[in-house]
């Protein structure tokens, strides 16, 4: 219990040294959900590690987060995957401004947000791999380690969102230009540096890292009933 209550502390420290506080004073919290799931995710029963997010991380990362920024943000990712109810409660305000619809005003201008984010997310999960992948998807994106387009004018945009191809100029689309195809053409201009695009098939996710970590962070995906494909 000891032991507990101390990581719970150091957690609580970490969230309140890194990120500021979140001005709540405009916002409502409001549940939808009638009941919580009171169990949490299996990780390791079902061959989920920490070191797979570790993996992950330093592939995606690249030279743009330090091994301690790193770990931060696999400790993060990690809690949130073991156990999302403590997630919620330790990381209050990043698990509340990870959230896509952060900041989103409804039809009459009230900013309405589910108080337990992450919780809810694997409440209405139905089983842990969906719930894992958006909640990878949620924090990856959160550092700019992942990014979305479905078609090619926001697969454009979205290179502009990941570190490691922020300060990249890319030729533009082109008029028939789709998702799929604009990520070829992407290619050919990321291969040469050494890098390449890969999307989540069906889901639209994109990563980019080093040609040689391919296969690796596609097999690293695969963990998680995640894949990977070069268009």
């Amino acid at each position: 219990m000891i032991k507990k209550l101390l990581s719970l502390i150091i957690f609580i420290a970490i969230n309140s040294s890194t990120f500021g506080q979140t001005d709540y004073s405009n916002i409502e919290f409001r549940s939808y959900i009638y009941k919580y799931k009171e169990d949490a995710p299996r990780t390791t029963e079902i061959g989920i590690e920490k070191e797979m997010l570790s993996e992950i991380v330093s592939v995606l990362s690249a030279k743009n987060y330090s091994k301690s920024e790193q770990k931060e943000i696999v400790d993060k990712i990690w809690l949130a995957l073991e156990n999302p109810k403590t997630f919620d409660y330790v990381f209050k305000d990043f698990a509340v401004t990870s959230n896509k619809n952060w900041g989103t005003r409804n039809a009459k201008g009230e900013i309405v947000l589910e108080p337990n984010p992450y919780l809810t997310d694997w409440t209405v999960s139905d089983d842990e791999y969906p719930y894992f992948q958006l909640t990878l998807n949620k924090i990856l994106d959160y550092f700019q380690l992942m990014t979305y387009g479905d078609d090619a004018d926001s697969v454009a945009s979205s290179f502009s969102e990941l570190l490691v191809t922020k300060d990249i100029d890319f030729s533009p689309p082109k008029d028939d230009d789709w998702a799929y195809s604009y990520l070829e053409t992407v290619n050919t201009e990321l291969e040469k540096k050494g890098l390449v695009a890969l999307v989540t098939k069906g889901y639209y996710n994109i990563v980019v890292c080093d040609l040689e970590n391919k296969d690796k962070i596609t097999t690293l995906f695969e963990n998680f009933k995640w894949e990977l494909v070069q268009p």
